[in-house]
């Protein structure tokens, strides 16, 4: 099957894509991943113009994945082959790595060597190559596993501001679920890159608008978690602060 054809198969299943460069991986569309579209026409045009171009996909949204260098990295051959790691759908990688995908989940956010050199994630805000497309292997192809507990926890960094779970939810019940939660949203927008700090920030604000309503915690908390965490990823306090008051204002679906 032609690499459009499976663009084309990919975009009919519900995942985006976009176009990127043969030689370096780099995105071929104006905004990068951010320009990703399931619309068969955006599809077609692209890759008429750019046949041999690779498929990118955005990660976050159907899948999280565990990027493992194996092929230039000893480090991570070595940590992979001794990790305890569920199986899951696996993609071979043009440089002989691995490609682990697993279930979305928002405490994962985009990091290199962070877990061991060469040893990757990749979340919210970033992409892949979509290497079947290729013809690459796939490995486990029916199997997508929630990311192991121990892998979340060796990505997160401490949560800031306790206070943020309100005592309007006894502790006792509800703590270690809100805490994760605000950790990984947290994550995800402290750890955004120059030119999607706003969208992850935008779309932090936009879950704990849902906190706020189930009243997990207040108004201001949630403005100053997503000040901190924005402000973190380099954005400035005031334009952190008018992004997470927006987003709680915002009236849209």
């Amino acid at each position: 099957m032609s690499i459009v054809l499976e663009a084309l198969a990919l975009a009919r299943r519900g995942v985006p894509v976009f176009p990127c460069r043969a030689d370096n991986k780099a995105p071929l569309t104006a905004h990068g991943f951010k320009d990703a579209s399931t619309d068969p026409d955006f599809i077609t045009a692209w890759w008429s113009s750019s046949p041999d171009a690779l498929i990118g996909v955005p990660t976050g949204i159907k899948f999280v994945v565990l990027d493992i260098d194996c092929g230039k990295h000893v480090e991570a051959a070595e940590w992979y082959g001794k990790a305890n790691l569920p199986r899951t759908r696996t993609h071979i990688t043009r440089s002989d790595g691995r490609h682990l995908l697993f279930k979305p989940d928002d405490r994962v956010r985009n990091t290199a060597s962070k877990i061991r050199r060469g040893v990757d994630t990749r979340g919210h805000g970033g992409y892949i190559v979509w290497w079947p497309a290729c013809g690459l292997e796939v490995l486990h192809g029916d199997v997508l596993a929630p990311v192991p507990e121990w892998i979340t926890r060796a990505l997160a960094p401490p949560l800031p501001a306790r206070a943020a779970i309100t005592a309007s939810v006894p502790l006792e019940d509800c703590e270690g679920r809100v805490r994760l939660r605000l950790a990984g949203i947290f994550r995800a927008i402290a750890g955004a890159r120059e030119g999607e700090r706003n969208a992850l920030a935008f779309w932090g604000a936009r879950h704990l608008r849902e906190m706020i309503s189930q009243r997990l915690l207040s108004r201001d908390e949630a403005i100053k978690i997503i000040t901190t965490a924005a402000s973190r990823a380099g954005l400035s306090h005031k334009e952190a602060s008018s992004t997470a008051i927006s987003a709680l204002d915002w009236r849209g679906k």
